[in-house]
């Protein structure tokens, strides 16, 4: 068995006697490749599990780009990216594990407990811990290693920047666009008919849409709920300004995830999403007074034409649908 080594760090001066040195009899150090051929070899092995996890990332950037997601629904996709990932980590761990336990020496080291504050001659012994550390690594010395373990760290990144792509483009104002705009009529989303004042009994409820619409899932953010209280009930001015003789106008899209709502409680006049019960105060701005929605539900400004249609007076003045996160 080798000798100890000695650690070395500060030196010690007039100012800072103090310096550590290992006991023999607490600290064992064994060596893990006994000879140069045995060291060579352990280093050509995780240099060359290095190289491997290099060459895997290449191939998933590759394959990222090269292989269809449009065939067989991008299962040869899926192997091929989700393959070539778990190679590379495999192989790039692989390497470290092996670095480790061949290369690195081994030490034994039994240490007292001591108190909080470690003196000064403690703060030394971990310093030279951690030169020696360094200097077991060996990166400056097998050169090899150092390289290939740099090309494998500095390709790692670049598989998790190109996945962000499949994000998709920024929504910027396109979230909200809903079709509707000034002087547009109100049409019953099933008839597809103009609805004139008078025709919604009081406590009724009819889901509307842009005149003109061509289909709801291309108008996605359209929907909208055409309801009618009874004299009184609306207790919001702002409700009641926005609205035609207790007609108003909300969207039909929860502000929580996005689902169609229209179950009204006439008594109550409370609304609530059917996908995890968020409850909105329809006479009072339509408020969240239940449930995960974290905003009210927007009004849309309606008015009447010279025909006694209901038209809109302009588009939601604020998103429509669940908050997201460049929302102005």
């Amino acid at each position: 068995m080798p000798p100890p080594r000695k650690r070395v760090g500060r030196r010690p001066t007039d100012d800072n006697p103090a310096t550590v040195e290992r006991a023999s009899d607490q600290h064992i150090l064994e060596q893990t490749a006994e000879t140069e051929e045995e060291e060579r070899f352990a280093e050509l092995q995780v240099a060359a599990l290095f190289l491997v996890g290099t060459a895997m990332l290449i191939f998933f950037i590759v394959a990222y780009f090269a292989i269809s997601i449009r065939d067989n629904l991008g299962q040869y996709s899926n192997y091929a990216l989700g393959g070539s990932l778990a190679l590379a980590l495999f192989a790039i761990g692989g390497g470290f594990i092996v670095w480790a336990k061949k290369l690195l020496p081994h030490e034994k080291a039994i240490q007292d407990r001591h108190d909080f504050h470690s003196p000064e001659a403690e703060e030394i012994e971990a310093e030279n811990t951690f030169l020696a550390g360094v200097d077991d690594m060996g990166l400056g010395k097998h050169k090899i290693l150092r390289r290939s373990l740099l090309g494998a760290l500095g390709l790692f990144p670049l598989p998790l920047v190109i996945m962000l792509r499949d994000l998709g483009p920024l929504p910027h104002r396109s979230l909200l666009r809903t079709g509707w705009r000034a002087g547009v009529r109100l049409v019953d989303l099933d008839t597809r008919l103009p609805i004139k004042l008078g025709t919604v009994e009081i406590g009724g409820l009819v889901t509307v849409m842009p005149e003109g619409f061509t289909d709801v899932d291309e108008d996605a953010l359209a929907p909208s709920m055409l309801i009618r209280f009874g004299p009184g009930q609306i207790m919001s001015k702002k409700e009641r300004e926005w609205g035609v003789a207790d007609h108003v106008v909300y969207s039909k899209i929860c502000t929580h995830a996005g689902c169609p709502i229209s179950l009204l409680e006439q008594q109550t006049h409370h609304l609530l999403c059917p996908c995890h019960q968020s409850t909105f105060d329809m006479v009072n701005d339509a408020k969240v007074i239940f449930g995960p929605a974290a905003r009210p539900l927007p009004q849309l400004r309606i008015g009447l034409d010279s025909e006694g249609y209901f038209i809109a007076k302009g588009p939601y003045s604020q998103a429509v649908g669940p908050s997201f996160w460049e929302r102005r």
